[in-house]
């Protein structure tokens, strides 16, 4: 059983746990049709998959040879474009591979997308924590405001320009995503996509430059 997310338009969001076959029969429609009903198979973690999903995916090197060497957790994502992922900061480093099609990150320093979520939060009238997300950031206006604030390249509430990192990932490339800061992530193309988030512990990366990295982005 895995974790699927369903949204249905910009109000309706579901999730529940089903077996990958669901989603597998879905995807194949969702490549020849344009189905309004999306299903996602997010932060599924990797100890769900069946074993030969497992075995294609070894604990990468980077995350081995740095830091201090183990997983926190990794977690699958597999959808079909035009896939998002709001606006949010993960409690430990990451490093975000792309395994299949093209995505889009949006990347915020801890302090600048603080001060995103807050405009967005004083625009709603509300005061959360931004430590602790749930299905409010997947639908409905904090969902329609998060976007608008990092993806239309219009300026904050205050007039101050937002500022921050772009990356395209291609299959095959990765991008180390430091502990706290913000990001948000948009699949582009067509076909499927597929990433895989290897959390680690701690945040000592002093011995990244040693390593091999071609065909991996960096941007911290």
């Amino acid at each position: 059983m895995i974790p699927l997310e369903l949204t249905d338009g910009e109000t309706k969001f579901d999730r529940a746990e089903a077996p990958l076959g669901i989603f597998l029969e879905w995807a194949e429609r969702a490549r020849t049709e344009n189905a309004q009903q999306r299903l996602y198979v997010a932060q599924a973690p990797l100890n769900s998959l069946p074993k030969p999903m497992q075995d294609d995916l070894p604990t990468p090197e980077l995350v081995t040879r740095t830091g201090k060497g183990d997983l926190y957790d990794a977690s699958i994502w597999l959808g079909v474009a035009p896939t998002y992922t709001p606006l949010h900061r993960d409690p430990n480093p990451n490093l975000y591979l792309q395994l299949a099609g093209r995505k889009v990150i949006r990347l915020l320093e801890p302090d600048a997308g603080q001060a995103v979520f807050d405009g967005v939060q004083v625009t709603l009238g509300s005061k959360v924590s931004s430590r602790f997300r749930g299905e409010e950031m997947m639908k409905g206006r904090e969902k329609t405001l998060l976007e608008a604030s990092i993806w239309s390249n219009k300026t904050m509430q205050d007039g101050e320009k937002i500022e921050g990192f772009e990356e395209t990932l291609n299959a095959g490339q990765s991008m180390f995503i430091p502990q706290g800061w913000w990001h948000s992530v948009k699949s582009v193309g067509t076909g499927c996509t597929g990433s895989l988030d290897a959390g680690e512990h701690g945040d000592d990366y002093e011995n990244v430059d040693k390593l091999n990295m071609d065909n991996t982005v960096i941007r911290a």
